[in-house]
């Protein structure tokens, strides 16, 4: 299927950059903290439990894994999204990816008037900034979409994943005066589950804006 790009406001461009090894962005309203990064510090007891129980080095090539799973299952998503799709996707992305794409296909052809794509945004207001997965209706109704990939699904959305899409939708009405009333989480996972986890951004708010302050305090 062909998707709908709409033309959304020209957004300033800000860099990412490094700063102690923590991502940052430069913004013309000064260097922000990346919401990635922030809410890395608020990591699930789950897994802190399981790192415990395997060990870092067993802990940290699991994570490089999972990185390079998502970075590949994301660019698949971004060109399909762009209506550029690819013929061969396991020849280019690996079976793995393509794996998850196809899993993930009938949740994304869910997805229409496209305003953005691996878009940089950021918050005056929070101090924040990051880059979202997608912003566009999802059925009929205007949300921030996330991408995410799982060996398998938990009972549980990440909380994290919520409070990162809930920073994008502010960003956003912040920087359009458009405000985006549902946040999408899209899961694909390695034992063959798709979850999608749609809900309103206004029950994150105000436990996103009181992780900031504490985590600049």
């Amino acid at each position: 299927m062909a998707f709908a790009h709409l033309p959304s406001q020209e957004l300033p461009q800000i860099k990412q950059i490094n700063i102690d090894g923590k991502r940052h962005y430069e913004t013309p309203h000064g260097t922000f903290i990346s919401i990635t990064t922030l809410l890395s510090s608020l990591t699930p007891q789950e897994i802190l439990d399981w790192r415990e129980s395997v060990g870092d080095d067993i802990a940290d090539y699991a994570m490089r894994i999972a990185s390079i799973r998502g970075s590949k299952l994301h660019k698949i998503v971004e060109l399909y999204l762009s209506n550029e799709p690819q013929n061969d996707l396991v020849g280019e992305h690996g079976i793995l990816a393509a794996g998850l794409f196809s899993l993930m296909r009938p949740a994304l052809d869910k997805i229409n008037k496209i305003r953005a794509l691996e878009k940089a945004l950021y918050s005056v207001n929070l101090g924040v900034a990051g880059r979202t997965d997608c912003i566009a209706d999802f059925d009929g109704e205007l949300s921030t979409i996330d991408f995410k990939t799982s060996s398998k699904i938990r009972d549980e959305t990440n909380e994290n994943y919520l409070l990162q899409a809930t920073f994008y939708a502010t960003a956003w009405e912040e920087q359009t005066g458009e405000r985006i009333r549902q946040i999408v989480i899209i899961t694909g996972a390695e034992n063959g589950q798709l979850d999608v986890k749609s809900d309103d951004p206004s029950k994150y708010t105000d436990k996103l804006k009181k992780i900031i302050e504490e985590y600049k305090a």
